[in-house]
């Protein structure tokens, strides 16, 4: 697999993985070949036969790029973090990262039947995604499969392998909170003097996008199929099980930042509560 150079995760100087834009023509020929024999469907050829060749894999949607890479997909932490730390290597460009489902089904009739299945499939699994706790699902992991019902011609599978995370931080009171960092989940720690900026939807199913300037987008992108010249498929490359370990560690101290900023605000909450009672 041919990447672009990469942006290495690398905390307190230990080298863990590396965040990878796709630039495998040899791999996107072979995909080409696989969706002409193995969908039927003109809407589901439509939906995933988006990419093209340019020094680097361009395009980006929900589904082409699950088809393409599934496995090797970077996780939405990972591309967050790494945008963190190389800022240049991302702007100008979109990733997707995952989706975000708030309601069992969508208003936005291209997407209801897809919102729906998603929602069984969660429930199945023990989450109930709604306006006040979304919740964000990983690319990396899902499989496809063809559906005639779905405007798409393809549902969404998800595996053992996908990462759910349910976040009241996405629900649609934080659109256009500021941030700088994202936790462990790669979910935006909001602060007010933060460069970049969050937006959310208010319901249905959207797509989870690092857009151009580094926002964090999941409400304006309707369409699960869009896709666009600026649009890149961002990998991460297998890595040992010391890297792993070092993931880990560097994980469980993002999530101990965010305890610590939690804290803060229940402090801040506690005191003005006791202010008012004064």
């Amino acid at each position: 697999m041919k990447t672009n150079p990469s942006v290495k995760l690398v905390p307190k100087g230990l080298q863990i993985p590396e965040v990878s834009l796709l630039a495998d023509k040899d791999m996107l020929k072979a995909y080409q070949d696989r969706i002409r024999t193995k969908y039927n469907s003109k809407r589901a050829r439509e939906s995933l036969n988006i990419f093209r060749e340019g020094g680097v894999v361009q395009g980006s949607n929900s589904f082409a790029n699950v088809e393409l890479a599934s496995l090797r997909l970077a996780l939405p932490s990972q591309v967050l973090h790494a945008s963190e730390l190389n800022p240049d290597f991302f702007e100008r460009r979109y990733e997707d990262l995952g989706l975000v489902l708030r309601t069992n089904g969508d208003p936005f009739r291209e997407n209801d039947y897809n919102a729906r299945n998603l929602h069984e499939q969660l429930e199945k699994r023990g989450f109930k995604p709604s306006p006040d706790e979304p919740v964000m699902i990983s690319l990396r992991g899902l499989i496809l499969e063809r559906d005639e019902n779905s405007y798409y011609g393809l549902i969404h599978r998800i595996t053992d392998e996908s990462q759910i995370v349910q976040a009241p931080e996405l629900s649609r009171k934080n659109n256009g909170m500021r941030f700088s960092r994202t936790d462990e989940r790669g979910i935006p720690i909001f602060d007010n003097k933060g460069e970049r900026t969050f937006y959310a939807g208010q319901s249905g199913l959207v797509r989870f996008i690092l857009y151009r300037k580094l926002d964090l987008n999941s409400g304006w992108n309707r369409y699960l199929s869009d896709s666009d010249a600026y649009g890149r498929v961002a990998v991460i490359e297998n890595f040992s099980s010391e890297k792993n370990r070092l993931m880990k560690s560097y994980l469980e101290e993002l999530k101990e930042e965010r305890d610590k900023q939690v804290a803060k605000l229940d402090i801040k909450y506690n005191k003005a509560v006791a202010l008012m009672k004064g």
